[in-house]
């Protein structure tokens, strides 16, 4: 699995998922779901803890989990594999909505459009 599909699957609400799924497939589509990443919160709740945008991000999700890359979904540099450290320059550089991957299903950043911009860890532990 992934890393768009992996967060899926565990992130978004049940109800959105197959959307989801179906319209980050579509290059030509993919704009209606990243857009969304701007301003609403399509995400499990319980799985989602408000972080401040100036913390130590790359501590914060080295801590759950997170390794040497990450994988963006939105804005700029959308679709792309690159050092987490890279990944989140792009996003805080970004005025639009981001994801960062950092470990598929597992551990992810949302970082909303900025500003004003709320940032959200999603995570999930594993046994």
């Amino acid at each position: 699995m992934d890393h768009e599909e992996a967060f899926v699957s565990v992130f978004v609400v049940p109800e959105k998922r197959q959307r989801y799924l179906d319209l980050l497939r579509k290059p030509k589509r993919r704009v209606e779901i990243t857009r969304r990443f701007s301003h609403l919160f399509d995400f499990v709740p319980e799985l989602a803890t408000p972080i401040p945008r100036n913390s130590d991000l790359v501590s914060l999700v080295r801590n759950r989990g997170a390794g040497p890359s990450a994988h963006i979904i939105g804005g700029d540099a959308d679709g792309k594999d690159m050092p987490l450290v890279d990944a989140l320059h792009e996003a805080m550089k970004d005025p639009s909505g981001v994801i960062i991957s950092c470990v598929p299903g597992r551990v992810a950043l949302l970082m909303q459009e900025f500003p004003p911009g709320d940032t959200f860890i999603l995570s999930r532990k594993t046994d």
